[in-house]
């Protein structure tokens, strides 16, 4: 069985994020905010935390709890365009949101074993593409990937805020099968969610490599691993076959 291609998922299987959701919460959440806030005033704005809740994280959530029904994540920026406009400050989308990813990104870490995984899997000739559902810009996590010298080892990123749509639509992982020139038949979707990776593996033709957790449940894999280290192995004997 030739295996030329991994699309790989980020939370859970490549790196630690914390909670389900891979965004801030708790006390990520409230540093993240306070830094806004900072950043506000440093500007000359009057902004009140309660500001900060009514007009962006609340009609963000309103959204963000319907982003199954909508088939892609809510976005930030009607939120953010409303928060500028109340205050009259001039900040990148982009910008904002770091100021408030911040304390939750730096404390984001590799999953055990991860690291060398991918190191070994590219030094086997594999391609590989990230394709992860976010509920933020992508690149916010590609920053944090690359402080902690991961993102050099993926040679295509694919994020559901930025493609438009989400796990379980396949549409993502086609797009990075055609990045990489791959096809379905001669790659893998490696995930650790049965219900958005393994069903949007079998939508696309890819065979399928479930990390396992308690997730809830799905269809089922081709194939199972019990962590990111174990996928060099896996793929060395389904070369093999």
């Amino acid at each position: 069985m030739r295996i030329g291609t991994l699309l790989i998922d980020l939370g859970g299987v490549v790196l630690e994020m914390g909670n389900a959701a891979g965004l801030p919460v708790g006390r990520t959440d409230f540093r993240g905010r306070e830094a806004l806030l900072r950043l506000f005033r440093a500007k000359g704005a009057a902004l009140t935390p309660d500001d900060l809740e009514r007009r962006l994280f609340r009609p963000w959530r309103e959204e963000y709890e319907r982003r199954y029904v909508l088939g892609r994540e809510a976005r930030w920026e009607p939120h953010l365009k409303r928060l500028r406009r109340g205050t009259g400050v001039r900040v990148r989308d982009l910008a904002l949101l770091e100021t408030w990813f911040r304390p939750y990104g730096e404390q984001l870490a590799p999953m055990p074993g991860a690291p060398a995984a991918l190191k070994e899997l590219a030094r086997r000739g594999v391609r590989i593409a990230l394709v992860s559902n976010v509920p933020l810009p992508g690149e916010l996590y590609r920053r944090a990937l690359s402080r902690l010298r991961l993102a050099r080892r993926f040679d295509s990123f694919h994020f559901s805020y930025d493609a438009g749509s989400r796990k379980p639509s396949p549409a993502m992982l086609r797009e990075a099968l055609a990045a990489l020139e791959g096809v379905p038949a001669e790659a893998l979707m490696v995930g650790d969610r049965r219900a958005s990776d393994v069903a949007a593996g079998r939508t696309a033709g890819v065979p399928t490599v479930w990390v396992r957790r308690d997730d809830g449940g799905g269809p089922a894999p081709d194939w199972e691993i019990g962590s990111l280290a174990e996928l060099p192995d896996l793929v060395d004997r389904l070369r093999a076959l």
